[in-house]
């Protein structure tokens, strides 16, 4: 069955099915899956530093990574993170038109994403310096560079396992769950 995404009934079958693959998924969880995002929401919402930095913001954020077949990414996957003067209502892999709805969009290729939370690249300088790009307003990132580092730094905190490291077969496992989901959810 197809979900509409918006819906209540959207909503309760993907908070079903992160439940379903925190028991049937073993950590450290294949980041930006369902599960990785709810271990991310979570460490966002308990987070004092990030509540005091981010007092000062509104908006949603939606990250964008590119499509990356190599590493089992035959589409690009969004995911939106609905922030609001320090509270994280929540972090959501969403469909395309709800990315594109936010009101900041950070797009960046599969290997960016890689090095953004890995702590080899700084997710201010790379939108600064063309290797990620936004869509929104620079002035309102840079005025509320310490809240967007600490989500940066949660991010990477949230351990997790990438998919271009994992063997043929898991890949071709994690593809196919995947397109599974792009089919009950339109992600």
């Amino acid at each position: 069955m197809a979900y509409v995404y918006g819906t209540d009934e959207w909503e309760k079958a993907y908070l079903a099915e992160v439940e379903r693959r925190k028991t049937t998924e073993s950590k450290p969880y294949i980041v930006a899956t369902p599960e990785w995002t709810a271990e991310f929401e979570s460490l966002v919402q308990q987070d004092g530093d990030y509540r005091e930095f981010a007092k000062e913001w509104e908006g949603s954020v939606a990250l964008q990574i590119n499509a990356e077949p190599e590493a089992g990414l035959d589409e690009d996957i969004y995911i939106l993170m609905d922030l609001w003067h320090g509270d994280c209502r929540s972090i959501r892999i969403v469909p395309r038109a709800a990315a594109e709805k936010a009101d900041y969009q950070i797009t960046g290729d599969y290997a960016k994403w890689k090095s953004v939370l890995a702590k080899e690249l700084d997710v201010v300088k790379a939108i600064m310096q063309g290797k990620l790009r936004l869509r929104g307003d620079l002035p309102t990132i840079v005025r509320n560079v310490k809240a967007a580092t600490r989500l940066v730094d949660l991010a990477g905190m949230v351990e997790g396992r990438f998919p271009d490291e994992m063997p043929p077969e898991e890949k071709e496992s994690f593809r196919a769950w995947v397109n599974e989901m792009r089919k009950q959810f339109g992600v």
